[in-house]
């Protein structure tokens, strides 16, 4: 759904409960068959559903102690228009709170590249050594 800034005031956001069931949908769709093929969509998928396992963990135990804490979360997480967190905010989040400051992150960003670069000709083998066979 696209909102403007101005229709924000009127949405409905979502429980803790609703995000609840939506991370356990999307880890079990990350384990069902069929799987890719394609490795590096492979790891992506289990990533995926690693991480929302870990999520929905992490806001369940926060809503059981703080349900304001976890609606806050819920509410950061649908975002401003219902599109997700916001990538910079969140950044600038994980600079102050997390790395500790820029040199840590530009490390993080400097890693990152370098893994995204050797994904990419990890795939091209990968998608060369498929297409002849």
């Amino acid at each position: 759904m696209t909102t403007t800034p101005e229709t924000t005031d009127d949405r409905t956001a979502e429980t803790p409960e609703q995000l609840l069931q939506d991370l356990g949908e999307l880890h079990t769709r990350t384990l069902v068959s069929p799987l890719p093929k394609h490795p590096a969509a492979m790891g992506w998928q289990a990533t995926t559903g690693s991480m929302a396992a870990g999520f929905a963990r992490a806001l369940h135990a926060l809503n059981e102690i703080a349900p304001e804490k976890a609606a806050e979360i819920t509410e950061w997480f649908q975002g401003p228009f219902e599109e997700g967190p916001d990538p910079e905010e969140h950044t600038d989040w994980l600079e102050r709170h997390v790395a500790g400051g820029p040199g840590v992150l530009e490390q993080w960003v400097e890693d990152g590249r370098r893994m995204a670069a050797e994904s990419k000709t990890n795939t091209e083998a990968w998608e060369k050594e498929h297409r002849s066979a």
